[in-house]
């Protein structure tokens, strides 16, 4: 396994803060940059040999390749990644997907190095403060395809990164999920700051079978999102669900 950052990567801190300080405010700090920052984790490299190669090719075919096209639900709006104005990572390590989301959400136009944010967020007195976000980056093998085998070694990694970020996080729960019509690997996590709770959710996807790139989505949610109460609501209640239900691999929603 390849250690993150890989080398010569930057060292990511919250935006608008030097390195090793705190936030001053005593608003809750799970905003706009801040949890643009922390989502830079995704950009991870996975290097595999040739037992991975062996698992990858017994694993893979179990997720399904063939999914229908998901139903529009009212009062939402279409993502669909595409390769236009990528550059870089973004380019090399591109994964054609889709999803819907609600259309009172705002789209990050600038969520580099993830292929997408959206975000739902209220207004206070010190500016947007996110109720929930979902972000999607890529996860890649080298020299063969990725696979179930390789998820608990991925979640070590984000774990350690997203315990180095939130103050008074604790991983609360680890194991297989299922994110609409597919496999994957997630694990749940709670923080706390300034008496607001905040509760995360990272879910990894291998990829259809013939593709080596899977995704990483990444769900933050904080207790000023009506109708969730705990971690366990996270994707599970809210305006969370109809994204996740509606996420497909491949260039059209159809594919």
């Amino acid at each position: 396994m390849q250690n993150y950052p890989p080398a010569g990567a930057p060292n990511y801190s919250p935006g608008g803060m030097p390195q090793g300080q705190a936030p001053k405010s005593k608003k809750p700090w799970i905003i706009g940059g801040v949890i643009g920052c922390l989502l830079l984790i995704v950009l991870l490299v996975v290097a595999l040999g040739g037992l991975g190669y062996y698992a990858s090719r017994n694993l893979q075919s179990t997720q399904n390749a063939n999914v229908a096209a998901p139903t529009q639900s009212a009062n939402t709006k279409q993502y669909v990644n595409t390769r236009e104005g990528r550059s870089g990572n973004l380019a090399d390590n591109f994964v054609d997907f889709s999803f819907y989301y609600p259309d009172n959400w705002v789209l990050d136009p600038n969520p580099a190095p993830n292929f997408v944010r959206v975000e739902r967020k209220i207004t206070g007195d010190d500016g947007n403060f996110t109720q929930e976000n979902f972000a999607v980056g890529w996860v890649s093998a080298t020299g063969t395809a990725l696979d179930k085998q390789l998820m608990p070694q991925l979640a070590t990694q984000f774990n350690t990164q997203f315990a180095a970020q939130f103050p008074n996080y604790k991983k609360v729960s680890e194991g297989e999920t299922k994110i609409g019509a597919y496999e994957g690997y997630e694990f749940r996590f709670t923080a706390e700051k300034n008496n607001v709770e905040f509760w995360g959710r990272v879910a990894m996807l291998p990829p259809p079978a013939g593709q080596k790139k899977g995704v990483a989505l990444v769900m933050i949610a904080s207790d000023r999102a009506p109708g969730l109460s705990g971690v366990e609501d996270v994707g599970e209640k809210g305006e969370l669900p109809v994204i996740l239900e509606s996420f497909r691999f491949g260039s059209s929603p159809s594919n």
